[in-house]
């Protein structure tokens, strides 16, 4: 979509307001109308949850599922993101390779399974149901939350898998504000694990444990997980980060971590650890690029290179020499919705 400003000078001294090429804003309306389409089916969500014993996952919902209230981008006039998801049919989703006892990316990472997994096959198949079409997921697996939210942010895929915390952060600020993101696919409720006979049964006395103990290192899957209660721990607590569900209960059974933090499923042997709930039931998102609007100063020459740029006061001015237009960055009032 080209929104063209034009000014009463035959040389064209306004600006272009240019949409974000990459915009994610069609292609995450239709991912919240599948989502809300799957969620409106009686029962679905806590047969999904039964399937996989996920106990702590738990409906929270920002939306509504009510699926003749949720618009479907129009197919044949997709733009953005949306439209290289037709064209490509394939819906590239980031995500971390992990493990736990209600998913397993690591195994067959091309094929994962559990909860999660299940959870955005029924997107897609809602998303393939509405269109007619047969969008296959394609996964990109990075090395952290870190690197999947930069290349979610530049556009490089159509969206992170569905478990992401919408409470983390992205390029050091809050991604409720810096990415866009899905309706809320769950809210997760968060326990740590400390050793059976740790003698350790509430937060205040894992706190005390930390401030005091030798031992501060305090197990999670990924910097989510900790953004998401690292404030209410003790601030001597060290983060160690282990994908493998498993493996961390097994370092905080042998000693090597003081406590685990678990949201993806109960501890694998309950018998082995004692569970110390955080209060804290966590929403879980799809997370989307944030559309960025450009101004772009007109060619006024139809030559071959544009030295135009645009005045303090936002106008093009100088003579350009070229068939394509400078982008000016920055120029873009988004209070206003136009060119400064």
């Amino acid at each position: 979509l080209l929104v063209t400003f034009v000014s009463a000078d035959s040389h064209g001294t306004s600006q272009y307001l240019v949409h974000d090429p990459k915009s994610a804003e069609e292609l995450s309306e239709a991912i919240d109308a599948a989502i809300m389409t799957v969620l409106s089916k009686p029962k679905w969500f806590s047969n999904l949850k039964n399937t996989h014993q996920y106990v702590q996952a738990h409906l929270v919902t920002t939306c509504s599922p009510s699926p003749s209230k949720w618009q479907w981008p129009d197919k044949a006039s997709a733009t953005g993101l949306l439209k290289r998801v037709f064209d490509s049919n394939e819906l590239k989703v980031a995500g971390v390779q992990w493990a736990s006892q209600i998913a397993d990316y690591t195994t067959d990472g091309l094929n994962p399974t559990g909860y999660w997994a299940d959870y955005l096959q029924a997107i897609v198949d809602e998303f393939n149901a509405h269109y007619s079409t047969s969008v296959q997921i394609r996964r990109i697996y990075y090395p952290n939350s870190v690197e999947v939210g930069d290349r979610v942010a530049d556009g490089t895929v159509d969206m992170s898998e569905p478990y992401y915390y919408l409470g983390g952060f992205h390029g050091g600020k809050p991604r409720i504000e810096s990415l866009h993101f899905s309706c809320v696919t769950a809210g997760t409720a968060g326990i740590f694990i400390v050793k059976s006979d740790a003698r350790i049964a509430t937060l205040d006395a894992l706190n005390s444990a930390i401030a005091s103990g030798s031992n501060k290192k305090i197990g999670f899957i990924g910097q989510g997980n900790y953004d998401s209660v690292k404030d209410i721990l003790d601030d001597t607590a060290v983060a160690v980060f282990e994908t493998d569900g498993v493996v961390l209960a097994n370092q905080v059974a042998d000693g090597t971590l003081l406590a685990g933090y678990v949201s993806e499923g109960a501890p694998p042997d309950p018998t082995r650890f004692m569970e110390i709930s955080t209060g804290i039931i966590s929403p879980r998102v799809a997370l989307f690029k944030k559309d960025v609007d450009t101004c772009s100063c007109p060619d006024n020459t139809n030559t071959n290179t544009n030295t135009g740029a645009a005045d303090a006061g936002g106008a093009c001015t100088g003579t350009g020499t070229g068939g394509s237009s400078r982008v000016v960055i920055n120029m873009f009032n988004s209070q206003s919705g136009s060119c400064n």
